[in-house]
Parts: structure tokens; sequence; C-alpha cells
């Protein structure tokens, strides 16, 4: 909302937080095994919503309950008692229960399978739209990027590389790191899978710790020169929509 949260203490954060909410990674190791999923889901409501009672908190954490998929018979249910597909489903309904502006989804899906990734993402967008919510979604695997963002980011090492519309992004992608990674995405159809070009990068990934000088991808690029190894390109425009931090993009 335009304001900077870089530098702000526990008072601003806990102002906020309830406009900031988090799906984390791991759907059973983020939750407290000695809690039931009532629990669990209403803890947001009793920190940011003292004046809430017992009787309405209840009738929340149901009817979210009933919302993302579960039923509410659960409720006094413990954690270990739910598998991947539906423990994701109990961090959604507590990172929605305060009906935030902002949800940080770290890797929801990386630990489920398949079809519960679907089942996932699907909830997601469909609570998206629904509650009027924007995501931000961290994911390694691009064809779940590509089902649920309207915008994607690229990043190497804690850079920037390219940010675009997410069209724009998959049909023609602009930064040499970015069309490395589309192009070994997976086609489901056989002959385009076995007409296309990888593109193989070759040599080993730098530390994050000590990243290279200038350009942090220069080491692996198949197009970078000295220019490159000695100069940071910002981030810049390239058209309506798309942006590349590559001087050669």
């Amino acid at each position: 909302m335009g304001a900077s949260l870089t530098q702000a203490g526990t008072r601003e954060w806990h102002a906020v937080r309830s406009d900031v909410q988090m799906i984390f990674q791991d759907p059973l190791a983020s939750r407290d095994p000695r809690m039931t999923i009532g629990q669990i889901i209403a803890e947001p409501l009793t920190e940011h919503r003292p004046g809430i009672g017992k009787q309405e908190i209840d009738a929340r954490v149901r009817a979210m309950m009933n919302r993302v998929g579960l039923r509410e018979q659960m409720i006094n249910r413990y954690p270990h008692e739910f598998y991947g597909g539906q423990c994701q489903r109990i961090g959604i309904a507590r990172a929605l229960i305060v009906e935030p502006k902002l949800v940080i989804c770290d890797e929801p899906v990386s630990v489920l399978d398949v079809s519960i990734q679907a089942q996932i993402v699907n909830l997601l967008k469909s609570l998206q739209a629904e509650m009027k919510l924007s995501l931000i979604f961290i994911a390694h695997d691009l064809a779940v990027v590509r089902h649920i963002s309207d915008r994607v980011m690229v990043m190497y090492l804690g850079r920037v590389m390219e940010l675009a519309d997410k069209h724009a992004l998959y049909d023609t992608p602009r930064h040499p790191y970015a069309r490395a990674l589309l192009s070994a995405v997976p086609v489901p159809d056989l002959s385009i899978e076995r007409a296309k070009t990888v593109q193989i990068l070759s040599g080993d990934i730098p530390s994050p710790i000590n990243p290279p000088s200038g350009c942090v991808f220069h080491t692996l690029c198949p197009i970078a020169d000295a220019r490159c190894a000695s100069k940071v390109p910002t981030l810049r425009a390239l058209e309506a929509g798309v942006s590349a931090a590559c001087f050669y993009a």
C-alpha cells in the first residue's frame, strides 16, 4: 500500500500483521501438534480481533473450514490426523480467517502430490477472486506459476532477472536465465517435446554468500561479456509490462 516495512519495529508490524498473512511450505511442521485445528485457525482472530466473543470466533472458524473444503465436524481433531492436502487447507483457513489484503504463499504445494497440488491451487484461485486477495506465490514449478499468476518475477541468487506479465514472460522471455528456465519445462505433447531445444547452462552455480561481481548470472550466461562481469545491470523497462535486468535483453 505504498509503505515500506523494512525498518518497521514490533509495534508497527503488529498494526499491519492482520493485513499480511502467510501460508507455509510444510503444512504439518508449521502447525502446533498440541493444538486442535479449531484452535489453530482461531489463533489469528484472538490475536488481532480481541473484542470478538468465543461464540463468534467458533462460528467464524466453522464457516472458514467449510469455505476451504474442511468439514466442521473435524474442528476438534489434531494436525497429525490429516493428510497433506487437508493440512494445507488448515493453513489456508488460518491465513484467511482475519480477511487479509495480502497472502504470501511460500512453496505451498511443493510437498504435495500432483493431484492434490491442483486442488490447492484451484482453491487459492477461487478464494482470491471471492475475497479480493493479492497473492505472492513463491514456487520453483513453472507450470504451477503459470496457472496461478498474473505477473511473474524471475529471480537468481536473490536478484530480479525479469519481471513481466504472465503471457509476455512465457511467450517471449527476454532474460537469458528466464529463457533457459522455460526451455527446460516439459511439454505433454511428445512431438513438441522431442523437437524443442533445451538450453543447457554450463558451469557451477556460485555461492549466494559470495556472489559474482557485476551481473550475478554472468558466470552461466551464454551471451555474457566483460561488461557483464564488471557492471550490475539495472532492472529496466523494455516495453509495457516487461522489465529485465540485462544489458542485452
